[in-house]
């Protein structure tokens, strides 16, 4: 064990005071600058100049205790000994002070294992509240759950109530929608008799004209109209209610819609197109490309993760209040590719609704969509992606195509 100036700091101490009290010129030269030094304590510099003038000068060593006074080694603390040791130099000093530093770190180790076993103590009543926390939150979150269940249950009974309902008032529209489409069956067919008896009454008053026109005419045989006034009149009275039915009259088509398209100068990449169809556009069929609208949104949001079932709760939230608050009152078809979804439990259904957004999971969303935009041609659909290819297949189906860089655009700025 080599001593380090920290051992012997008393002695080292009681060595700078002697030193001070000497007359400059009796100080050796090395200690000059120590004698000289107004800290309150000894520097580092300092204390192990003193150390190499003490270990190497025994009347400095001797002077120092002649100064100090040291107390007697059974009554001091092991520092205080050790460097009374130190300056003595008797004989086996350094073993004796090897002991009595060897108790310094023994008391030091000690106070560090109390230190050490009064913060485990304390942890250990930490973790016990954490525990107790733990388990009101626990208590608190089933509490919440059952509510939120029980609510969730009684919107859902509600919600098959109003199914039931509106499927008997469905049946109940169907129902008329026949009996209507019968009567305009039997409206047409009527129609169809009154042509043809208009037809066959106007050849019989034309051969009567044409008959009575000549002088010389033979009336006496069956010229359509009775030589009796009133039977004359009765058949005149049924022309004109025949003609008053106007079967002659093109029947009236009812005007096709005009195909939709976006306002000039409106950017199908901008959040503007989002505006639009939130604070303008009629009602709309929105077809979302899922995974397509979610990596835009992590794009746009600098999300170096891939989308997951999170993100896609995300967006179809997004959706659902556009379509919940906006002018239109649209509805939204949102097509996910089932291989993308990460998390999918197998036992889910393939569709998922909310209000008046439905979620397919196929197995090729840019086909479905293609399908579900063919099925609805001649309808307003706008299909949301940046697909261009399925961009250009929908196109040819009447959609018009908004980017999901708009719509990633809007979610990162929507009021809802």
């Amino acid at each position: 064990m080599n001593f380090q100036p920290e051992d012997v700091l008393v002695a080292l101490e009681e060595a700078r005071r002697f030193i001070k009290a000497l007359p400059p010129a009796e100080v050796p030269h090395p200690l000059r600058r120590t004698r000289g030094s107004s800290s309150r304590r000894l520097t580092p510099v300092e204390a192990r100049t003193l150390y190499r003038a003490l270990d190497g000068d025994e009347e400095l060593r001797r002077a120092t205790l002649d100064n100090w006074g040291p107390p007697s080694l059974s009554g001091a603390d092991p520092r205080t000994a050790a460097s009374v040791l130190f300056l003595e130099r008797s004989e086996n000093w350094e073993s004796q002070a090897r002991g009595y530093l060897a108790e310094v770190e023994l008391d030091g180790a000690r106070d560090e294992i109390e230190r050490l076993r009064r913060r485990q103590r304390a942890l250990r009543e930490e973790i016990r509240l954490l525990h107790v926390q733990a388990e009101r939150l626990r208590h608190q979150a089933e509490e919440e759950i059952r509510e939120r269940t029980a609510h969730v249950l009684q919107d859902l009974a509600r919600a098959r109530e109003r199914m039931v309902d509106l499927e008997r008032r469905a049946a109940d529209r169907g129902r008329e929608a026949d009996y209507w489409e019968k009567e305009a069956n039997a409206a047409w067919d009527d129609l169809d008799e009154a042509d043809r008896r208009y037809d066959d009454l106007r050849d019989r008053y034309t051969k009567a004209r044409s008959l009575s026109d000549h002088p010389g005419a033979n009336l006496s045989g069956p010229v359509g109209f009775s030589r009796d006034p009133l039977e004359t009149a009765r058949m005149l009275d049924q022309m004109v209610g025949y003609w008053q039915v106007g079967s002659d009259a093109e029947p009236q088509q009812a005007a096709l819609s005009d195909p939709l398209v976006l306002p000039s100068g409106l950017d199908p990449k901008s959040i503007d197109a989002m505006e639009w169809i939130f604070f303008e556009a009629p009602r709309l069929y929105l077809v979302v490309d899922g995974w397509n609208a979610a990596h835009y949104w992590h794009y746009h949001q600098q999300i170096v993760e891939k989308p997951d079932a999170q993100t896609k709760a995300f967006i179809t939230n997004k959706l659902e209040n556009l379509v919940r608050y906006s002018v239109g009152h649209h509805k939204v078809s949102f097509y996910l590719d089932s291989r993308f979804e990460i998390g999918l439990d197998p036992d889910w259904a393939s569709q998922f609704k909310s209000r008046r957004l439905t979620g397919f999971y196929v197995e090729d969303a840019d086909d479905a969509i293609v399908l579900e935009v063919a099925a609805r041609e001649g309808e307003p659909v706008v299909v949301i992606t940046s697909d261009n290819g399925l961009a250009e297949r929908c196109r040819e189906h009447g959609a018009v195509r908004i980017y999901s860089e708009a719509l990633a655009q809007w979610m990162a700025h929507s009021p809802v």
